[in-house]
């Protein structure tokens, strides 16, 4: 591993997703955590941890400039409209430039952004700003997970209401997509911010394999309880609906958020390379696992269900 990053500084740690990314680094040996949070905001919950906070803003340079003094490594766990996700992260890869940081991960763990059919202007953002971290110059990572097991098998998805009994889907339901627990992709991420072997590599990590009607069977053998399944139209119709002009004023990021996590759910962006084995110490937790977890379900019901093929 690389010995010269030490000191760590995480931007959108406070968030759902950041907060298992500061744990996951806080738990590797030799790093010094700095964490971003705007100013008034509380952040003491991880201060005894030996967390620094500092005080900042994407939006103002000068402020992001004091927080890259002496840091080795940025990670981006930013979520939002594009003047965070893009415009915010683009000031923060210059700062990051300037002062010489030797690793740069951006907020990206998602489906494959480079694939045309995944998710319209949502990845449109993904794909400016991987573009401008190359041309930056900077050393860089990038990691992709999928879609998240907590936002993919949740009512956000607009697939899965279990609370209802509900599965809504586009296609067959038989396309397989990539799912990862954040934990998983915050363990992932800790492991490649230090590697030297990651640098300028795009990785991908894959927690799991499903598929629409492979979740809900597995989910009726679980708890007993029978889904109904609503189609909502072919790939076809999800691709007219991906590719629909958006109207003037309407904001790209929940609307494009949710039709791209829809189109991931329909097997598109799908990662085919994934890094798993590079790192064979960390073994991701499956949707069984998450399933049973998440509703204290007993392990006892642990057959093999085929959901799809695990890479």
């Amino acid at each position: 591993m690389d010995t010269d990053i030490t000191h760590v500084l995480l931007v959108g740690g406070t968030g759902r997703f950041g907060g298992r990314l500061a744990s996951a680094l806080l738990a590797r040996p030799g790093i010094h955590l700095h964490v971003l949070v705007r100013p008034g905001t509380h952040g003491d919950a991880l201060a005894e941890h030996g967390v620094t906070w500092v005080r900042g803003s994407l939006d103002d340079m000068r402020s992001l400039d004091s927080a890259l003094e002496g840091v080795d490594a940025v990670v981006s766990a930013v979520d939002g409209a594009p003047e965070v996700r893009v415009e915010g992260q683009l000031r923060l890869l210059d700062s990051a430039r300037r002062h010489g940081v030797i690793r740069f991960i951006p907020s990206d763990y998602s489906l494959d952004y480079a694939d045309p059919e995944s998710g319209g202007a949502f990845m449109d953002a993904h794909r400016q700003v991987a573009d401008a971290v190359v041309r930056s110059g900077v050393p860089h990572s990038f990691v992709l997970c999928g879609a998240f097991m907590e936002t993919a098998l949740s009512p956000r998805a607009q697939v899965f209401d279990f609370e209802r009994g509900v599965v809504s889907y586009w296609g067959t339901g038989d396309e397989p997509f990539d799912v990862t627990s954040m934990a998983d992709a915050a363990r992932w991420v800790a492991e490649v911010v230090v590697d030297p072997r990651a640098t300028g590599r795009r990785l991908e990590f894959v927690g799991d394999v499903a598929t629409v009607n492979g979740v809900a069977a597995l989910y009726e053998e679980l708890t007993g309880h029978v889904l109904r399944r609503v189609c909502k139209g072919g790939v076809e119709d999800l691709r007219r609906q991906l590719a629909r002009v958006r109207p003037e004023g309407v904001t790209v990021q929940q609307p494009s958020a949710s039709l791209a996590l829809l189109a991931q759910l329909a097997g598109k962006g799908r990662l085919r390379e994934p890094a798993n084995a590079e790192y064979p110490r960390l073994r991701p937790v499956s949707v069984r696992a998450f399933l049973q977890s998440r509703w204290m379900l007993p392990s006892a019901a642990s057959a093999a269900l085929p959901l799809a093929s695990q890479p």
